[in-house]
Protein backbone atom coordinates (compact mmCIF):
# COMPACT_ATOMS: atom_id res chain seq x y z
CA UNK A 1 0.00 0.00 0.00
CA UNK A 2 1.09 3.48 -0.11
CA UNK A 3 2.12 5.90 2.86
CA UNK A 4 3.14 8.99 3.39
CA UNK A 5 6.75 8.24 5.73
CA UNK A 6 8.76 10.22 7.53
CA UNK A 7 12.61 9.91 6.86
CA UNK A 8 13.96 12.74 8.87
CA UNK A 9 13.32 16.50 8.92
CA UNK A 10 12.02 18.48 6.90
CA UNK A 11 12.11 15.01 4.67
CA UNK A 12 8.83 12.97 4.16
CA UNK A 13 7.61 11.03 1.34
CA UNK A 14 4.92 8.70 -0.32
CA UNK A 15 6.25 5.17 0.24
CA UNK A 16 5.54 1.51 -0.71
CA UNK A 17 5.06 0.07 2.18
CA UNK A 18 3.55 -3.50 3.78
CA UNK A 19 -0.40 -3.85 4.45
CA UNK A 20 -1.18 -3.68 7.80
CA UNK A 21 -2.09 -6.91 9.76
CA UNK A 22 -4.94 -7.94 12.58
CA UNK A 23 -2.78 -8.12 15.48
CA UNK A 24 -4.95 -7.94 18.19
CA UNK A 25 -8.75 -8.51 19.14
CA UNK A 26 -9.66 -4.87 18.96
CA UNK A 27 -7.95 -4.20 15.76
CA UNK A 28 -9.66 -3.16 12.44
CA UNK A 29 -8.35 -2.66 9.31
CA UNK A 30 -9.73 0.18 6.97
CA UNK A 31 -8.85 0.48 3.40
CA UNK A 32 -8.34 4.58 3.21
CA UNK A 33 -10.21 6.34 -0.09
CA UNK A 34 -8.61 9.36 1.71
CA UNK A 35 -6.19 10.93 4.00
CA UNK A 36 -3.74 13.74 4.95
CA UNK A 37 -1.61 14.95 7.47
CA UNK A 38 -2.62 17.05 10.01
CA UNK A 39 -0.81 20.15 11.87
CA UNK A 40 0.10 17.38 14.68
CA UNK A 41 1.96 15.91 11.69
CA UNK A 42 3.79 18.89 10.87
CA UNK A 43 5.48 19.09 14.10
CA UNK A 44 7.12 15.84 12.98
CA UNK A 45 7.82 16.93 9.84
CA UNK A 46 9.20 20.22 11.40
CA UNK A 47 11.44 18.41 13.91
CA UNK A 48 9.56 20.18 16.85
CA UNK A 49 8.12 16.81 18.27
CA UNK A 50 10.62 14.75 19.51
CA UNK A 51 11.57 10.89 19.29
CA UNK A 52 10.37 10.66 15.95
CA UNK A 53 12.07 7.43 14.10
CA UNK A 54 12.66 7.35 10.68
CA UNK A 55 9.98 5.10 9.00
CA UNK A 56 6.88 6.31 10.87
CA UNK A 57 4.11 6.50 8.76
CA UNK A 58 1.98 9.66 9.33
CA UNK A 59 -1.92 10.91 9.00
CA UNK A 60 -4.26 10.71 11.07
CA UNK A 61 -6.94 11.79 8.91
CA UNK A 62 -8.58 9.56 7.24
CA UNK A 63 -11.78 8.23 5.37
CA UNK A 64 -12.41 4.74 4.14
CA UNK A 65 -14.06 1.00 3.87
CA UNK A 66 -13.78 -1.28 6.70
CA UNK A 67 -12.32 -4.73 5.47
CA UNK A 68 -11.74 -6.61 8.28
CA UNK A 69 -12.51 -6.12 11.92
CA UNK A 70 -11.06 -8.82 15.27
CA UNK A 71 -14.06 -10.64 17.41
CA UNK A 72 -13.80 -7.82 19.92
CA UNK A 73 -14.95 -5.43 17.63
CA UNK A 74 -18.26 -3.67 18.05
CA UNK A 75 -20.41 -0.97 16.59
CA UNK A 76 -18.05 -1.33 13.34
CA UNK A 77 -18.68 -3.20 10.10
Amino acid sequence: MKAVVFHGIGDIRLDTVPDPKMQAPTDAIVRLTSSAICGTDLHMVRGTFSGMQPGTILGNEGVGIVEEVGAGVRNLA
